[in-house]
């Protein structure tokens, strides 16, 4: 053998040595990183950034994938957006899709219908990209994903229903809460079951008072929250507490505490091995716990509340009048007391003051997120995929959006006041009409694409407005059709704010309600001063004043005045008993001399031709009615007169 060929043996000998060595280092690596992370000993500090995925699970890949955004407030506009977008990706034969999330949360009813869609889709591969939050709303439609990834930084929780009305935020009344919370906290339940998130810990995401601790079993390493009453079946010894793995609020109080736990937390104490339980203390606790077996099997599908006080919605799923249930099993262990010394407490995760919210590392820890994505390259990554393709809310979708805005509403809901204004005061041309059917069209035919109106709300305004014209022009006075008329077109546009399938007791119709009651009150304030200012200045509007209906001079070519002078109050010159002359029909309403003046007129009885002498029987500062004089008349009250 020469020399080169000893030297090439040695070559390989050596290089397979280092690759040897370097395996032997890296498991090494894992192995002990694994090891810290299973005994607890970091269980305080933020979990490391996650590694980059180098394996696929067959169930997430995918070579063509959709991404819906869903950004900014929740509402009726975002679900349909939503929902037209999943139908296009379902038909474009997408095979997982994405949920972009970047949301301060919404409307309930907007949300469970996006968490429902999802849910039902035929794209059964569902991923929640959070980027960068995902809080109230936000975070429901990310936890009804299959899996969540999330950018960093990143946020996640505090679904805590509340209520805005009249400027204020308020949360819900306990009736509120019984009618409202059980169908949220059945969607996450839901949720957390399909997708093996832990169930008590969705549950502190919608609601507070759940006060929850992280332990694992020893034997399997499996992790999970438990609540006061586990804990004491769990552990011997005084309940540890101390400050929260999550964020507390600061001046919170702890739903369900009672003092005697308040002033022992003001000294946590270690927890006691499992196996030196204290005399008397070895049977603990008197009270049932929560999920303890009756004497039958318990439900699997039956709701498990994380704390006492989740008492009263417990009531609402056991009661089948209400109709509200879960399909999925729970595969949560039901705890007792033979499970003492099996598990090792991690820490205290939350003291319940406040629905909690996770960061992304935090989301990582408790088993919420799988991923860091920061950009479309590594989203596409972690499917394996060939195509992305993103699917945005389209430019009619975004114009329906701005013309629901309550500000823009009611300036529609102006200009369609002071159009109809001025159709009844020009002279027939259809402009000022056109103006008003366009105006009607834009505030009625966005909201019923998104069921915030319907057939009632329109035929109420046009009853509205042709009570009105009647009240105007045929019944002068405000009486019974000027009533009609003006409660049926305020309420009507009132109604075109609020959805035609919801109920007053629901927290958004109510909002709805509030914001369309005081958006049309404003609007008619703004359409009065907007009236005010036309017949104020109508005769100096360019074009305006050759419009203006004119009363046709009839008698000796008196000089005309327009139909908007019936508008201006009058002077008081004119008083009961004055005489004239109709210079224009009466039907009822028209113009007649009255002294040298032309006024406008209304007939207290029947119709009056022009050219009849009329005499007043009553006069205001706005308003003025005449009644025919025939000749029998007017010969007995001659010579009476010339008597006096």
């Amino acid at each position: 053998m020469n020399n080169r060929a000893i030297v090439r043996i040695l070559n390989r000998v050596v290089l397979g040595m280092c690759i040897v060595l370097g395996l032997a280092a890296s498991t090494g690596t894992s192995a002990s990183s694994f090891a810290a992370d299973g005994d607890g000993k970091n269980a305080d500090k933020a979990p490391a950034p996650p590694v980059s995925v180098v394996s696929i699970p067959a169930a997430r890949q995918a070579d063509r994938v959709a991404v819906i955004t869903v950004k900014g407030a929740i509402d009726a506009i975002t679900a349909m957006s939503v929902k037209r977008r999943i139908k296009a990706a379902e038909k474009a034969g997408m095979e997982a899709m994405v949920i972009e999330i970047n949301s301060p949360g919404g409307e309930l009813g907007a949300v469970l219908e996006i968490s429902n869609m999802i849910k039902t889709s035929s794209i059964d591969n569902a991923v929640a990209w959070i980027h960068p939050d995902a809080y109230s709303g936000g975070a429901i439609i990310a936890l009804a994903c299959n899996e969540i990834v999330t950018s960093s930084p990143a946020s996640m929780g505090d679904a805590f229903v509340i209520t805005v009305g009249a400027g204020q935020i308020r949360s819900l009344s306990p009736d509120e809460r019984t009618k409202f919370l059980p169908p949220l906290m059945a969607e996450v339940t839901d949720s957390a079951r399909r997708s093996g998130y832990d169930e008590y810990m969705v549950q502190a995401i919608v609601a507070d008072g759940i006060e929850l601790w992280f332990v694992e079993e020893i034997e399997t390493g499996h992790r999970l929250a438990i609540n006061e009453e586990e804990y004491r079946l769990l552990f011997a010894g005084d309940v540890v507490r101390g400050k929260p793995m999550l964020a507390e609020v600061t001046g919170g109080v702890r739903t369900g505490v009672s003092p005697i736990v308040e002033e022992a937390d003001k000294k946590p104490k270690e927890p006691e091995e499992p196996d030196q339980e204290q005399p008397g203390q070895a049977d603990e606790p008197a009270a049932k716990p929560i999920n303890a077996p009756a004497q039958s099997e318990p439900d699997p599908n039956a709701y498990r509340p994380a704390s006492p006080t989740l008492r009263d919605i417990e009531e609402v799923f056991i009661d089948p009048e209400q109709g509200v249930g879960l399909e999925s099993p729970s595969t949560r262990k039901v705890f007792s007391a033979d499970d003492r010394g099996k598990y090792r407490l991690i820490g205290y995760i939350t003291d319940g003051s406040a629905a909690i919210v996770m960061r992304d590392d935090q989301m990582r820890y408790f088993g919420f997120s799988t991923a860091i994505v920061q950009n479309d390259e590594e989203l596409k990554a972690f499917f394996g995929a060939e195509q992305l393709v993103r699917v945005h809310m389209s430019w009619s979708e975004r114009m329906v959006r701005f013309l629901v805005n309550p500000i823009v509403r009611g300036l529609i809901i102006v200009v369609l006041l002071l159009a109809l204004f001025v159709e009844m005061v020009m002279a027939g041309t259809g402009i000022a009409g056109a103006v008003a059917l366009g105006a009607l069209v834009l505030l009625l035919g966005p909201p019923a694409m998104i069921g915030l109106s319907g057939w009632w709300e329109l035929i109420a305004i046009v009853l509205g407005v042709i009570f009105l014209a009647i009240e105007a022009f045929v019944v002068p006075g405000f009486g019974f059709f000027g009533v009609i008329g003006f409660v049926a077109l305020f309420g009507g546009l009132i109604g075109s704010f609020v959805s035609t399938s919801g109920a007053m007791s629901n927290p958004d119709m109510q909002k709805d309600l509030t914001t369309g009651a005081v958006t049309v009150l404003l609007a008619f304030m703004t359409a009065g001063i907007g009236w005010w200012l036309l017949i104020k200045n109508a005769q100096g509007l360019p074009l305006f004043d050759k419009f203006l209906l004119s009363g046709a001079s009839g008698v000796g070519g008196m000089p005309q005045k327009t139909m908007l002078h019936a508008i201006v109050p009058d002077d008081g010159s004119v008083r009961v008993g004055s005489e004239g002359i109709t210079t224009t029909p009466l039907y009822p309403v028209g113009q007649a001399d009255i002294e040298g003046e032309i006024v406008d007129v209304y007939s207290a009885f029947g119709f009056i031709e022009p050219g009849v002498r009329v005499r007043v029987v009553s006069a205001t500062k706005m308003r003025i009615d005449v009644e025919a004089i025939d000749a029998k008349d007017s010969k007995e009250d001659s010579p009476a007169e010339g008597s006096a």
